[in-house]
């Protein structure tokens, strides 16, 4: 079978497939992947990893950021009842949150385009949680990465070998 018999969107897969192997896409993702397991740290994406080392390990060593806290958990809504129906909890994960030698703190959230795409109500926990931290004076830095599918799905398949 050649890349000509298979219909248009099924060759352009193949194509974006052929040419991530030829520039060694995969090898530089595992190699990422297994730097990212040497540091001891869990990293859900690889844009996750390359924002740690790239950003914060460095201001980690000069002392600008003195301390670094990984997938923080805030509480949007405890969980409750309401006319006899059990509500759940609603919480907010981000994947970092940063504090400054100057005080300052700063949520840092990174997402691909796909899993923000997929995650629906992740725009709706996004605005709750900036309305509460509004008030503390918090900073929020969210960064979108390029990532596709395939690459979020290998990512965490090398992260748990």
């Amino acid at each position: 079978m050649e890349l000509s018999d298979l219909p248009p969107w099924a060759r352009a897969q193949a194509e974006k497939q052929l040419a991530r192997r030829a520039k060694g896409a995969g090898n530089s993702l595992s190699a990422a992947a297994k730097a990212a397991k040497a540091t001891g740290r869990e990293f859900d994406s690889r844009g996750e990893y390359e924002f740690y080392i790239g950003t914060i390990a460095p201001k980690m060593a000069t002392g600008e950021i003195v301390k670094c806290e990984q997938h923080p958990r805030f509480v949007l809504f405890p969980e409750g009842e309401y006319d006899g129906i059990k509500l759940r909890a609603i919480r907010y994960t981000a994947d970092f949150r940063l504090e400054y030698a100057d005080g300052t703190v700063e949520i840092v959230e990174v997402k691909s385009k796909f899993v923000r795409r997929m995650q629906r109500d992740y725009h709706i926990r996004r605005r709750i949680f900036l309305e509460q931290v509004r008030p503390l004076g918090w900073k929020f830095r969210e960064i979108i990465t390029a990532d596709s599918k395939e690459e979020d799905a290998q990512w965490r398949k090398l992260a748990k070998e």
